[in-house]
């Protein structure tokens, strides 16, 4: 186990998350890197989720439990959370989501190999399916990884929110998430306004479960087309569309699944590779 500094701030968000939220904050508490604080703030859920949030914080002093009244916007509720962080470090985790226990650590490590770097990201994984799911999937694909901004420009959004470590200066030099309520994709243009600092680091680490469930908002693909369209609109930017990949016929899905699994194996054998190097 690792401890030491830095201080790592884990930023979670949650509305409604009753049945989750615990085995989120348990991945956290669980990790191998010990040196961290959870700002946990709650959109004003309708269920018991505020409630499992002050016990948990009650129980263990490194959990700061903060409810705000319901917006319904993610950017505003994170931002809040940001205001409230000590650390030198942000980290994001959905409160639906989990990690797995090497992921402060091993980002902590990439930090300390390349000082010049704004944030670190990794790949994530859907909880509970399979290859042969229509949810099934590895992101990023390994030639998608974005490390600049000119790839994040030519390759589109390939961060996972939760995956991401990044200096709390930078954060606060670009003033957060934007809170636009057209905007809708604010994860993207912040990685975008970030990137005019310096370049990313993708570590090929699957350190992220992203779980798909019902209480999910899920847009509707033309939703999303018009979402990326306003924010190329908004940043002047020629970003790259999106093309849809889930709701294929059974032989497109079977190769989109092999697809993501073969990303996922390769993952793997580099991440045992480089564990024995280390």
């Amino acid at each position: 186990m690792y401890t030491g500094t830095p201080l790592i701030s884990v930023i979670i968000t949650s509305f409604n998350l009753e049945k989750f939220i615990e085995e989120a904050i348990a991945s956290v508490l669980n990790q191998t890197f010990q040196n961290f604080e959870i700002i946990a703030v709650d959109d004003q859920s309708t269920d018991s989720t505020p409630e499992i949030l002050k016990r948990l914080s009650e129980k263990d002093q490194r959990i700061r439990f903060y409810s705000v009244p319901h917006s319904g916007k993610p950017a505003s509720v994170r931002n809040y959370a940001i205001g409230k962080a000590n650390g030198e470090y942000i980290a994001f985790l959905d409160g639906d989501d989990f990690w797995e226990k090497h992921k402060l650590e091993e980002q902590v490590n990439s930090f300390r190999k390349n000082p010049g770097v704004i944030l670190v990201y990794s790949a994530s994984v859907t909880a509970g399916t399979n290859i042969f799911s229509p949810y099934y999937e590895v992101l990023p694909l390994l030639h998608k990884a974005a490390k600049n901004r000119e790839d994040l420009i030519r390759k589109g959004n390939s961060i996972p929110l939760s995956t991401v470590l990044v200096r709390k200066k930078y954060l606060d030099a670009v003033n957060g998430f934007d809170e636009d309520p057209e905007l809708k994709i604010e994860d993207f243009d912040l990685w975008l306004r970030l990137s005019e600092f310096g370049s990313f680091i993708f570590l090929p680490r699957v350190h992220l479960n992203y779980r798909v469930h019902s209480n999910q908002f899920s847009a509707d693909w033309e939703t999303k087309k018009r979402r990326l369209e306003y924010l190329a609109k908004k940043k002047n930017l020629p970003l790259r569309a999106y093309k849809f990949r889930r709701n294929l016929n059974v032989p497109a899905r079977m190769i989109r699944g092999l697809i993501n699994f073969l990303n996922l194996l390769i993952i793997k054998i580099i991440t045992s590779y480089q564990r024995i190097l280390s």
